[in-house]
């Protein structure tokens, strides 16, 4: 089977790929307009190659979509994002994937290893068929189908 990680990389083109997830606490921030850290982790393969913190230190959402882009971020993983922030993230060329919880060290890894959309990591409220992710989630979940019909084969 090949990794997820490494299907997205090949389609992409390049390797290694930045991956950053706002945390507070140990947690995937429930509200990455207000989150203050991201933990930025350099994946290169299905190894992480480096990781940092990096202190947002901006409220107004446009300079935070600008500091982040400074990132040169390849994906972004959070829990709740308003509308216009979102659509600046995604304007500015970042794919995200939206309204996922628990622990940072857990999402990082159940993403590398293609079950970030598993319910366990879905925010609560959220229904499992009713999920809303931003750019690129039709993209993955047909990479996870067409993973588990080679299994299967």
């Amino acid at each position: 089977m090949i990794n997820y990680i490494d299907q997205i990389l090949e389609q992409k083109g390049y390797n290694p790929m930045k991956i950053a997830i706002p945390i507070w606490e140990d947690k995937v921030s429930p509200v990455f307009d207000t989150a203050l850290r991201l933990l930025v982790v350099e994946v290169d393969g299905n190894k992480e190659a480096s990781r940092f913190i990096y202190y947002i230190g901006e409220q107004d959402l446009a300079r935070k979509c600008q500091h982040i882009r400074t990132l040169d971020l390849d994906l972004l993983i959070c829990g709740a994002v308003s509308h216009p922030f979102l659509h600046m993230l995604l304007a500015s060329g970042l794919e995200v994937i939206q309204q996922i919880s628990g622990k940072a060290e857990e999402v990082l890894e159940a993403y590398l290893k293609g079950n970030i959309y598993n319910t366990r990591f879905l925010m609560p409220g959220c229904k499992r068929y009713r999920r809303k992710y931003a750019k690129g989630i039709e993209h993955s979940m047909r990479f996870i189908k067409e993973n588990r019909q080679e299994e299967n084969s």
